[in-house]
This record gives C-alpha cells, sequence and structure tokens, in this order.
C-alpha cells in the first residue's frame, strides 16, 4: 500500500457562453448609487448560451457548469442552447444546490412586453441602452408588437410618448402601459319589473348605501285584471377582445323562471303578469306571484282557534301560544309574539312582536322580518330582517341578513348565502356567535359534523393503539385509517359557496381523473369576492367568522369593520368600514 495519500484531482468545469451584451451602468444621479447589471434587448428566438465546440474541451476532461432554465427561456431541439421565449431583457442568477456548493447558473428573460391578467394590459418594460448592444432605440415598437401578436387596444398616443423617451436614452428603467383589451360587458340578468306600488321591503339595499328598515308593507290588495308585474328578458354583454385579437364572449344572463300561484296568470305573448280574481298579492323571492284571500283572525292562537292551516294570506291580529301551529299558502302577518310555536309560512312572514322558546321553529319560503327572536330557529328563503335582537337562536337565510345598527346579536349563528349587515355582536360573558356569510347552512353543518367526525376517528384510533400495543401494522387499525383518511379527503374537497356543487371541482378519483356528476358541477356559484359582513357596532372576540370556505376566528374586539375576503380568496380580512 502506498504510504502517500492519493489526491483527487478536481475536476474542470466549462462555463456557457452567453451570446447578449451585459454592461455595469450607474442609475440615477445620487453618488452613493452602485453600478448594476444592464443587458441588451434580445428577440424571441435568439440564442442565450450555450457550449460551443464543447467535445474539443470534453477531450481534455472538462465537465459543463450546471445551468438552469429560468422564466420565459427554453432549450433548442439539440438541448445544447438555451433561447429566449419572448423579446426582453435576459437575467443570469445563480444559487447553490441543496448540501452542496455547486454554483448552478439561472438563465431568464424579462420581458420587454408584460401582459396583464386574462391577456387584457400590456405594459412596456424600457431598459437603459447597453452601448454596441441592441436596445429599444433601434428597432421599432410597432414591428417588435406585431412579431410579438399584440394587434389590438394599441394606445397610439402611448407608444409615442414611449418612442420619444426611448430616444432620448437615459440610463432609467420605465414602464409604461401602451395596450389595453376591450373589456367583456356585462350581461344583464332577467327580472321583474313590478307595475304597481307594492310597498317597501324591509331591509332593501338602497343606492346610497343605507339600508331601508320601513315596516314592510303585505297584504297588498289587487283587482282581477290588474297588471303585476312584467318580465324584462336578459340582455347579453358585448364580447371583449384581449390584445392578441382574441374575443372572449360574455356570459350569458340568467334567465327568469316566473311561478304563479292561486289567481295569478303570466302571458308568454306580452310578458304580462296579471290578476284573475280579486285579493291581496304576495310576492316570494321576486319570482313566485300569488294572489289569494285574505284571512283575518282577530285574536290568540290558542286552544279556542286551534292550530290554523290556511290557503290563504293571514293576519293574526293577536300572538300564537305555546305548543299551537300556523300554516299559510299566502304572506302571514302576526301583530303579537310566537311563544314556543311552530310556523310555516309559503309568503312571507312578518312578526311584530318576539319570538321566545326552544320550540319556536318558524319555516319562511320568502322574507322574514322580525323585532327579535330568543332560542329559537328561523329559516327563510329569502331576506331576514331582525330589528332589536337575536339571543342564542339559530337564523338561516337565502338571502341577505340585514340587523340595525340597535341590534344585538348574542350566541347562536345567522348563517347567510347572501351578504349580512349587524349591529353588535357578543359580549364580553356571551358564548361567542358563528356569523356565516355566503354559504349554504346544510353544507356548513355537513362540514362541522365532517371535522367532528375527525376528531372522533383519531382518538378512535389513538385508543386501539393504547388498548392493543403492537397492533399499528394490523388490518384493524389499516381500515380505520383509511376511513379517517377518506373522511378527511371529503372534507377538504366539501364546498360552502351557494350556486356550485358540493364538492369542489378540484375533487378526483385516486387515478387522477376529475369527478363528474351534479354534486362535482364546476359552476361558478355566487360572486363570492363581492360578499362582505358589516359591523358598524362591536364585534367580541371569540367570534367565529366564515365567509364562503374561509374561517376565521376573532383574535380580538374590533368596531366598525367590514369582512371579506382577500383577493386570492384564501383568507378573510377585516377593515373599517367605507361609509
Amino acid at each position: 500500500m502506498n504510504e502517500k495519500a492519493e489526491t483527487k484531482k478536481p475536476k474542470k468545469i466549462l462555463e456557457p457562453a452567453f451570446h447578449f451584451i451585459t454592461k455595469f451602468l450607474k442609475i440615477g444621479e445620487d453618488y452613493t448609487t452602485d453600478k448594476i447589471p444592464v443587458t441588451e434587448l434580445v428577440k424571441s428566438g435568439q440564442i442565450l448560451a450555450d457550449f460551443p465546440n464543447f467535445q474539443r474541451f470534453a477531450s481534455k476532461g472538462y465537465e459543463k457548469a450546471p445551468i438552469e432554465l429560468g422564466d420565459n427561456t427554453e432549450y433548442s431541439e439539440d438541448k445544447e442552447s438555451i433561447i429566449a421565449t419572448v423579446a426582453g431583457y435576459p437575467k443570469v442568477t445563480k444559487h447553490s444546490e441543496k448540501d452542496s456548493d455547486k454554483a448552478i447558473t439561472v438563465i431568464s428573460v424579462e420581458p420587454v412586453f408584460k401582459i396583464g391578467p386574462d391577456n387584457m394590459k400590456v405594459t412596456l418594460a424600457v431598459h437603459p441602452p447597453v452601448e454596441k448592444g441592441q436596445s429599444l432605440q433601434n428597432i421599432s415598437l410597432k414591428d417588435l408588437l406585431d412579431e410579438e401578436g399584440i394587434v389590438f387596444g394599441i394606445d397610439e398616443s402611448a407608444l409615442e410618448k414611449a418612442t420619444e423617451f426611448i430616444s432620448e436614452g437615459d440610463n432609467e428603467f420605465k414602464n409604461m402601459v401602451i395596450a389595453n383589451g376591450q373589456i367583456v360587458g356585462e350581461s344583464e340578468d332577467a327580472y321583474l319589473r313590478y307595475d304597481l306600488e307594492i310597498g317597501p321591503i324591509a331591509g332593501t339595499l338602497l343606492e346610497d348605501g343605507s339600508i331601508d328598515f320601513r315596516e314592510r308593507r303585505i297584504m297588498v290588495g289587487i283587482k282581477a285584471g290588474e297588471l303585476i308585474a312584467t318580465k324584462i328578458p336578459a340582455v347579453q354583454g358585448t364580447p371583449g377582445i384581449d390584445v392578441y385579437g382574441k374575443e372572449k364572449p360574455a356570459k350569458e344572463g340568467k334567465d327568469l323562471k316566473i311561478q304563479l300561484l292561486n289567481d295569478a296568470r303570466f302571458s308568454p305573448e306580452t310578458l304580462q303578469v296579471t290578476a284573475i280574481k280579486d285579493g291581496v298579492l304576495s310576492i316570494v323571492n321576486n319570482n313566485v306571484i300569488k294572489v289569494c284571500s285574505h284571512q283575518v283572525i282577530n285574536r290568540d292562537i290558542d286552544y279556542e282557534t286551534g292550530n290554523v292551516e290556511s290557503m290563504n294570506a293571514v293576519t293574526v291580529r293577536g300572538s300564537v301560544q305555546p305548543g299551537f301551529k300556523i300554516t299559510a299558502d299566502g304572506d302571514l302577518e302576526v301583530t303579537g309574539s310566537v311563544m314556543s310555536a311552530k310556523i310555516t309560512c309559503h309568503g312571507n312572514l312578518v312578526v311584530k312582536g318576539g319570538i321566545t322558546g326552544n320550540n319556536s321553529k318558524l319555516e319562511v319560503q320568502g322574507d322574514a322580518d322580525i323585532n327579535f327572536i330568543e332560542q329559537g330557529t328561523l329559516t327563510s328563503g329569502g331576506l331576514v330582517v331582525i330589528r332589536k335582537q337575536s339571543y342564542y337562536s339559530r337564523i338561516t337565510a337565502g338571502a341577505d341578513i340585514r340587523c340595525k345598527n340597535s341590534t344585538k346579536i348574542m350566541g347562536g349563528s345567522l348563517i347567510a348565502e347572501g351578504n349580512i349587515t349587524l349591529g353588535d355582536v357578543g359580549s364580553e360573558n356571551s358564548k361567542p356567535a358563528i356569523i356565516a356569510a355566503g354559504v349554504v347552512a346544510e353544507r356548513l353543518q355537513q362540514f362541522n359534523d365532517l371535522k367532528e367526525s375527525v376528531v372522533q376517528q383519531q382518538d378512535a384510533i389513538i385508543q386501539w393503539l393504547q388498548r392493543y400495543r403492537g397492533s399499528s401494522k394490523s388490518k384493524k387499525i389499516k381500515k380505520m385509517e383509511q376511513t379517517l383518511a377518506d373522511t378527511k379527503l371529503t372534507l377538504l374537497r366539501l364546498n360552502l359557496i351557494p350556486g356550485t356543487g358540493i364538492y369542489s371541482r378540484a375533487a378526483s378519483l385516486d387515478d387522477g381523473k376529475p369527478l363528474s356528476g351534479p354534486e362535482y358541477s364546476a359552476e361558478d356559484g355566487i360572486a363570492i369576492h363581492k360578499i362582505k359582513i358589516d359591523v358598524p357596532g362591536t364585534l367580541f372576540v371569540g367570534t367565529r367568522i366564515q365567509i364562503g370556505n374561509c374561517t376565521m376566528i376573532l383574535d380580538k374586539t374590533v368596531t366598525n369593520r367590514q369582512l371579506k375576503l382577500h383577493a386570492n380568496q384564501k383568507r378573510i380580512i377585516a377593515g373599517p368600514i367605507k361609509h
């Protein structure tokens, strides 16, 4: 054995040849400013780097220095060169491999034309000219735009200013917008234009941003033959055109399916809805129109009246006593209170007194306008207005929930498929409330059940392992772990946003293929980015906030806050309410 240790010869590394000029220039007038590297302009398809005559160096033991593709670059067909995929300014950076001191060279290109989202805006990037190198000074901007396929929305005035700035040759970086696409025109959905005075709708958001809390007018009288409403058809929005000249059609406006009950008639020729007989009008969720008789009960609903089941609109001039029921096909007005009673209303509901008791359950197809509710349950297919208080109650709405600024919410839950406006929520000693906007209530319940199931299944696995030591690889444990994994995956895929399939479009089978079927619908649903929760009062710490698929537990007490989704729709943000 040799006494001298054999030393390993270091590898010979051949650095790439760069096919563009780089100069170090001082930018700006500040004498402390360091010089920075500035590169010449390259065109799409131009070679940026390669290893010329490498075979000659390989025979002498050289290896190629490691290089990687950065943004807007690709390998040539023979894999021997790196070429630019857009016109722009090359950039060379270096980084080290993990657990290695080997430097890797990354070559990228900053585009001369920065294309905005959806290809609807072009920003020209101007870099200082490099001596003896290509720059925008010796290239026609219009020719360069043609080469890049940018043909629509070019701002000739901005192009002229850019050309003037480039000709001055200043050592300055500048970005200038030179083209904008034509934005897609929004389509208008079909709607009903009411041709008679139906009075105020409590909770309506007015043009100035305030809310109309006038007492709701119901039991609107109508005569036979009177015109109720006219259907205004959907209007298709104008198509958009991106900077590449590609047309983007507008999303189709939604048609309105009118449902008529009792004594109302729709004419397909005139698109008009008229009354067939005299009666009172009930408009439910803006697309269900009823004309029916008006039944008035001038006393409490108790043992003398018994339960009420009516095909008409009903006015109760009194209260609904504990244990009794009212079912009404039209609108229902209760001038007194509802006490541990059940209400089923296929129209709109107004309760001028209070709703009290654990056994108070109110199901309303249309809007609900209530004074206060304590420990009850209210389910509405439309808008819900709360004028004074909700105390440990469960309220769900198919549209918005609107509270007056003085309203107090203590515990319980408010869940709306639309927006929510509140007064004060919680207190220092009350159990935190759940406030959810842009959410389907049934799906939120399923979400909470799945979360609880995950905890239970995890606990069951731990208990089994503690009881039967050494069973971690048993069939029983594997089966329990698979069930847990399936539950977690279902929880992850669940979509709470109204108008979408119940499971996210990202859901897929084990083979990676997308799931299909109505429950996996790829419909966009409501405009979740527009959903908000306004709290002009105080929102106490611990309140759980849900908007769409995002959850937040409030970590401090705040006042005068608007909660909505961040632009990335991955978290909830809070800011001051803009009046």
